[in-house]
């Protein structure tokens, strides 16, 4: 399960516009989970998930200021966190705590890439263009 974010035009949202190596890839792990609560604090449509690591997404005008906004918020939470934190990512059979799956992860990587997200929110926004989340 992962999810690829980019900058795409809406007539061929497969046709990537931003550098390649600037896309962020998002996986089922401790750093999609820490920043999930952040990505739906910024969900305008609450029927469907904002970045969701199976299905597709189109992020643009008044919701991309939420993203960021939100994205800003989860770096000062990182800030205040220790060098690596633990973030539970699941549950092994039911939910319960003696069922819970913790996965750790560093600061600075959140740090790097929330910063990915923020420079991508900022190129669409430059280009006129949506910013594409597709799962997969």
């Amino acid at each position: 399960m992962s999810a690829e974010i980019y900058v795409a035009d809406r007539s061929n949202d497969q046709e990537r516009q931003n550098p390649p190596e600037r896309s962020v890839w998002l996986n089922d792990d401790g750093y999609y989970w820490h920043l999930y609560r952040y990505f739906e604090g910024a969900n305008l449509d609450r029927r469907h998930e904002l970045i969701d690591l199976y299905g597709d997404a189109t992020i643009e005008g008044y919701q991309l200021d939420r993203l960021e906004d939100e994205l800003r918020a989860a770096l000062t939470d990182a800030q205040t966190r220790p060098a690596q934190w633990s973030v539970l990512t699941g549950w092994r059979e039911q939910r319960a705590r003696e069922n819970e799956i913790w996965q750790e992860v560093d600061r600075e990587k959140m740090f790097e890439l929330v910063g990915r997200l923020l420079w991508l929110i900022a190129f669409a926004r430059d280009s006129g263009l949506p910013l594409v989340c597709f799962g997969d």
